[in-house]
């Protein structure tokens, strides 16, 4: 009956539609599920939805895909599916998700000690592949990429001077690399530095940040959120009193993780998503994990975390999470 209707409103009601539940609409009519048109419409009308997608390195084939979480809207088993159209992802590239596009730049060289210039981005809505101007800088492999007002940059070791720290701007507006650098008005942080947009210039980190390694952390109102191996707990860093707190209400969640170093952590929306690996023999994945949760701040600067859904056994094989990013559809 609905297939009777015009295209127009037809469109129009599957844009309300969860996109969970696209695969089924497919089955009535494939083309009008893939029309951009539906994700205009979705984002006109505030429908849209945050998806996970991750960049995952299988060990049996040795290659690095795209693959993304499908979750049932009947909270059935959530699974990672991969996207067997694209093409491998570069070894050690670098990915930024914004909006609906996932951006990648850099692939290793033959001597595997180097950066190539290609760029090129994602389009979630499609699956489909368009490539991007070149990066204006060769890098070393040792970067890093994030998303600040609409603008990517890219950090890294120049190719011809080592000890050099370059910075290149990618406008995702123009599509088009910025020349020089432009002044940001949040800070970035690295594990030996912090650029501050107001100085204008390059500092060392106070003790407080440097006293932990933060690795693969994430941030969501001005607080820093990682995974302590030793501790075997999530903690806060407080850009604005810099001090340093675990993450209380995760015991239940913290109790069944053997984690030993498989683990990312990711801005998912307001809420953080913690993705892992349980490993019952060092060096070999037993299963990847994932858990969403909400952050609560409460009187005397105390965080609560509340988990708001958590599966495990996402995928069968033997994987590696590289990089979780937040897609919006």
């Amino acid at each position: 009956m609905i297939m009777s209707l015009p295209e127009d409103i037809i469109i129009n009601i599957l844009a309300r539609v969860p996109r969970c539940d696209y695969p089924t609409v497919s089955l009535v009519s494939n083309t009008l599920v893939a029309s951009s048109d539906i994700y205009t419409i979705r984002s006109l009308l505030g429908c849209t939805e945050h998806f996970l997608y991750v960049v995952l390195y299988n060990r049996d084939h040795k290659d690095y895909r795209l693959y993304t979480l499908c979750r049932k809207a009947n909270g059935k088993h959530s699974r990672l599916a991969l996207i067997p159209w694209l093409p491998a992802v570069p070894r050690r590239g670098r990915f930024v998700a914004v909006g609906s596009k996932i951006y990648v730049f850099g692939v290793i060289n033959d001597n595997y000690d180097n950066m190539t210039s290609t760029a090129y981005s994602i389009d979630c809505r499609s699956h489909t592949v368009q490539p991007l101007p070149s990066m204006p800088h060769l890098f070393r492999f040792e970067t890093v990429a994030d998303i600040i007002d609409d603008k990517i940059y890219v950090i890294g070791r120049n190719y011809l001077k080592e000890i050099t720290v370059v910075v290149v701007v990618f406008n995702t507006k123009t599509q088009m690399w910025e020349p020089g650098m432009t002044i940001l008005d949040k800070p970035i942080y690295g594990m030996d530095f912090v650029y501050d947009p107001n100085e204008t210039k390059w500092e060392t980190p106070d003790e407080t940040l440097s006293s932990k390694k933060w690795y693969h952390a994430c941030f969501i109102d001005d607080v820093m959120y990682y995974y302590d191996l030793v501790e075997n707990k999530l903690i806060a860093y407080d850009s604005k009193k810099r001090c340093w707190k675990a993450v209380e209400g995760l015991e239940e969640l913290l109790a069944v993780i053997r984690v030993r170093k498989l683990f990312k952590t990711l801005r998912y929306g307001e809420r953080l998503l913690f993705l892992f690996s349980i490993e019952e023999t060092i060096g070999v994945a037993e299963e990847i994990c994932c858990a969403e949760i909400s952050m609560e701040r409460r009187q005397g600067g105390q965080i609560f975390g509340k988990v708001e859904w958590f599966d495990r056994d996402l995928i069968t094989g033997n994987f590696d999470v590289i990089k979780p990013l937040d897609v919006m559809l």
